[in-house]
């Protein structure tokens, strides 16, 4: 009987951990995430915030950098079922000589990433955003 139980409240608590996994981020998350993209003009903008991003992606990903170049900078990819964040930042022409810099992180465990991608990616783009030349 006991085993019953133990396996019905397991069941039941794997449950509720893949469904909250499933639920993704909240709207204001993902708007959050959107509106604080940085962008950058100018060489001297545009330097320093590159050089912020690949400092945030030293410092926060779980993983070394693979490939960096002027408009990409990429970390290995996570495995083994790690919570680790991946990381991949490029930095995209807008026109007119302006510049987006977009992250996009990951990781390879189903219940989650540590710290959270999206509250990752959100400080991504307040600490590139807020570099100075």
């Amino acid at each position: 009987m006991r085993s019953h139980l133990l396996s019905a409240a397991i069941s039941l608590l794997s449950a509720v951990l893949l469904s909250s996994c499933a639920a993704g981020p909240s709207p204001q998350t993902v708007e959050q995430f959107k509106s604080t993209i940085p962008t950058c003009s100018g060489d001297a903008d545009c330097k320093a915030k590159w050089e912020a991003a690949q400092l945030w992606v030293v410092h926060n990903a779980g993983f070394k950098i693979q490939t960096a170049t002027d408009v990409l900078i990429e970390t290995y990819n996570p495995t083994g079922g790690s919570p680790s964040l991946g990381a991949r930042v490029t930095k995209e022409p807008m026109g007119g000589g302006q510049y987006k810099i977009v992250v996009y992180v990951w990781c390879d465990n189903p219940f989650g990433c540590v710290p959270n991608g999206w509250q990752a990616a959100i400080n991504f783009n307040q600490t590139v955003g807020a570099a100075k030349p």
